[in-house]
């Protein structure tokens, strides 16, 4: 795997990938227990970690009241908005996040093949589109691009909402103007692959 320059910056792998998943979740609640199942961090270890950011005013935790509380843990993590350099640093860790984009193509090899690669929503700071990276392909594999995916979620920090075409398919989308493409291609997006020669 490709060096992770935010671990190196801050001198710890876990601590990187808890933050870089509670920027890429902002808006989101987390267990420790949940934030370290995305984060790809053991249970303990994500605790300490949070307490040591919450110590540098970067995290806070607030305790959950009713029904929530019984199913789980009692406290929920988010990034401190009162923190005075939330922006910036949001900024820093989505910016520095593309050193990570070269694991996604070798991460999907075997789910077929591939002809196109398209990455928006969450990997361009816009969760507001409806898809997170654009797939086509011929013979995709369902159940190995599922667990492709999977692979990647704990690099970034963040689900991956993904939707995936034949490539005849993904090619008469386009030509139709479909609002799913016309959503994300409209949109900052990232061309990651582009064998088709559709884009």
């Amino acid at each position: 795997m490709k060096e992770d320059f935010l671990a190196v910056l801050i001198g710890n792998q876990e601590q990187a990938r808890i933050l870089r998943t509670l920027v890429f979740n902002e808006d989101e609640r987390f267990t420790s227990t949940l934030l370290g199942k995305r984060a790809g961090v053991a249970a303990g270890r994500t605790e300490l970690e949070l307490q040591d950011l919450q110590k540098k005013g970067v995290t806070r935790h607030t305790k959950v009241s009713g029904e929530r509380a019984k199913k789980d843990s009692s406290t929920v993590w988010t990034l401190n908005p009162s923190f005075k350099h939330l922006k910036a640093l949001n900024v820093f860790v989505r910016k520095i996040a593309p050193m990570q984009f070269d694991e996604i193509i070798p991460a999907l090899r075997g789910t077929g093949k591939l002809s196109t690669v398209v990455l928006s929503g969450s990997f361009m700071g816009d969760e507001s589109r409806p898809a997170d990276m654009l797939l086509a392909g011929d013979s995709l594999n369902e159940r190995r691009l599922g667990k492709a995916v999977q692979t990647l979620e704990p690099i970034f920090g963040t689900e991956i909402r993904y939707a995936a075409f034949s490539t005849p398919e993904f090619r008469y989308r386009i030509t139709v103007s479909d609002k799913l493409i016309r959503d994300t291609l409209d949109f900052p997006h990232l061309v990651l692959m582009d064998r088709s020669g559709l884009l």
